[in-house]
């Protein structure tokens, strides 16, 4: 019994400080880190992102430093983007060219220079620091401006700069910029466009959510619920409950809502949508309706549900062999018995 405990243990460390191993080399395969160079103007120096109250008309340089610390030049691609809300509710800075929403009249496109968008190379374990230029409109900026300094990887050989290269998806870096002029601005919900529709071969019912003004968002619960129009005092059909989401100022972004193997056919339908971030509510109610050629259309390409097993069965399959081995082991020792007394 303790050469048992002393094996699993072992094996317990082993396990342990592969565990680690694994760790410690993906951290250090990253070879690289990416640092911002607050300003002196910086409003908060506690974070490690640009928060910066600016003037309209101002022109300002900000300088972001890139470490390689591995022992291979790399090559870098760096971008300014616009701060937007991807589908999952989540703020998402690694978009070059995001659809933008119509109720941002001024982007980070708008104010940093073309310059902004540049291939930077760093020599192996060396570092550089890559200048920034922003201008601020002539006119006075309301609310918050979010974007993004996205540093990514790229495959190459330094030797021809000519020849295509790629941003790795492994692993890239994003530094926040937050630029305000005046007070801070509330955010706010609409609910737009209501259908239904195919993620990843799968059907959903989404929700159009948008935030039309200049304010951040953060701590964003929704609540959906799909039903039968006419019958919204029975049991929804489908549903979804989402939390800790976030929004960016003048961003939207689809919430769904997944039809699972629910049978939704076509027809009439009404959406109850409850929304709460911080201490604002929000409450809609939207009627809409998918058409025939809607749901055969979606059926073409969906992915058929697979079925959920049946623990009952198992279980009760589980029983029978139990009962089964206890009455196999009774008719032994019964039969060891009689032989004993046999004996």
């Amino acid at each position: 019994m303790q050469r048992g405990l002393k094996i699993l243990f072992a094996m317990f460390v082993a396990l342990l400080v592969w565990g680690t191993h694994l760790t410690n080399a993906a951290a250090s395969s990253v070879g690289y880190t990416v640092k911002a160079e607050l300003p002196a103007d910086q409003l908060s120096k506690q974070v490690s992102y640009f928060d910066l109250r600016t003037q309209p008309g101002q022109e300002q340089q900000l300088k972001v430093v890139i470490s390689n610390t591995s022992n291979t030049t790399q090559r870098f691609a760096v971008s300014v983007n616009q701060a937007v809300t991807n589908d999952n509710g989540v703020i998402d800075y690694s978009q070059s060219d995001p659809k933008l929403d119509p109720s941002l009249t001024v982007g980070m496109k708008d104010i940093f220079t073309q310059a902004a968008d540049q291939h930077v190379t760093v020599p192996a374990n060396a570092q550089k620091t890559v200048v920034l230029t922003l201008k601020m409109p002539a006119t006075k900026l309301r609310g918050t401006l979010l974007g993004g300094v996205y540093v990514a990887q790229l495959q190459g050989k330094t030797a021809k700069p000519t020849a295509p290269i790629s941003i790795k998806n492994a692993f890239a870096y994003a530094i926040g910029v937050e630029l305000r002029e005046g007070a801070l601005v509330q955010p706010n919900l609409v609910l737009h466009q209501v259908k239904a529709t195919q993620i990843n071969r799968r059907n959903f019912i989404t929700a159009n959510l948008q935030n039309p003004e200049p304010g951040l968002m953060s701590g964003l619960k929704v609540n959906a619920q799909v039903m039968k129009a006419g019958q919204s005092q029975l049991k929804p059909l489908i549903q979804q409950q989402q939390s800790k989401m976030g929004m960016a100022p003048n961003s939207n972004f689809n919430f769904a809502i997944p039809w699972g193997n629910k049978t939704l056919p076509a027809g009439q339908y009404v959406l109850h949508l409850t929304a709460q971030a911080g201490k604002q509510n929000w409450q809609f109610t939207r009627n809409f309706t998918i058409a025939n050629k809607t749901v055969k259309r979606l059926n073409k390409t969906v992915v058929t549900p697979t079925k959920q097993p049946n623990h009952w069965l198992y279980l009760v399959l589980g029983l029978i062999i139990a009962l089964l081995l206890a009455i196999i082991g009774y008719l032994i020792y019964r039969n060891h018995q009689q032989k004993n007394s046999v004996q």
